[in-house]
């Protein structure tokens, strides 16, 4: 199958890399870049904090942009990662006490919870590394369960410059079989360029796979039948919709 990726780099070459391994043909077209803001990143390592969380990989290349020393003080700090990868991207930057949730922000505040009883207060909050726009299941969890959390916009995700004539040819030459959509941010993206929207007969063969059920639901409501969702919130999970 012909397949566009719709994700940010340096993850947009590490699928494409996986599809080829499985047989398809990968077309990279990222529709965002991340901007990292380093500066608020170090400062709000340097206010007391009862632990770390990060919902995405992003926030963890943010961490590396910041330096081994700049981050070695915080090694031993408990870290709790979103999912598997997120994880294994805190341990080979050398975090020791690394928490895996099973891939979405609710069930992430539930291992908090259990995990941080009685350690963190409204003077050494959770410091969750967050990216901006972003998903708000985390924050919502924490606050449901009355978890202090100090939030640091560590990275922001930007609209690439994307030509009409580059998206046509992503498309169309030879037309695409199917998407990939790994945030409700991606969809909106998508479907809010010129030539998606001047050329929706380009898109009638196409199936549209989602992360999420929230995913499936951003995309346009006459092109949901066509969208499947991933059974759980990881990437094994998507590339297996294929």
């Amino acid at each position: 199958m012909r397949v566009l990726v719709t994700r940010p780099e340096p993850s947009a070459t590490r699928t494409a890399e996986k599809l080829r391994l499985m047989g398809h043909d990968p077309v990279v077209l990222p529709l965002a870049r991340a901007v990292h803001d380093t500066p608020a990143t170090r400062a709000a390592l340097d206010f007391p904090h009862a632990a770390i969380a990060v919902t995405s990989a992003e926030a963890i290349r943010t961490l590396e942009e910041l330096g081994a020393d700049a981050i070695s003080p915080y090694r031993e700090d408990l870290f709790f990662a979103v999912g598997a990868a997120s994880a294994e991207a805190a341990r080979r930057l050398g975090f020791q006490q690394v928490v895996a949730g099973d891939g979405d922000g609710a069930a992430l505040a539930a291992i908090i919870a259990r995990d941080l009883e009685g350690r963190n207060s409204a003077g050494r909050p959770l410091l969750y590394l967050a990216g901006k726009p972003r998903a708000f299941g985390l924050e919502e969890a924490l606050e449901e369960r009355h978890i202090p959390a100090s939030i640091c916009e560590c990275y922001r995700m930007e609209n690439t410059s994307i030509t009409e004539q580059a998206l046509q040819d992503s498309l169309t030459a030879p037309p695409v079989d199917a998407i990939l959509f790994y945030s409700v941010e991606s969809v909106r993206r998508f479907f809010a360029l010129p030539f998606t929207k001047a050329c929706k007969h380009t898109l009638e063969e196409v199936k549209f796979l989602c992360l999420s059920e929230r995913i499936r639901n951003a995309i346009p409501p006459q092109l949901q039948q066509k969208a499947g969702v991933a059974r759980l919130p990881t990437e094994a999970s998507l590339l297996a919709l294929l």
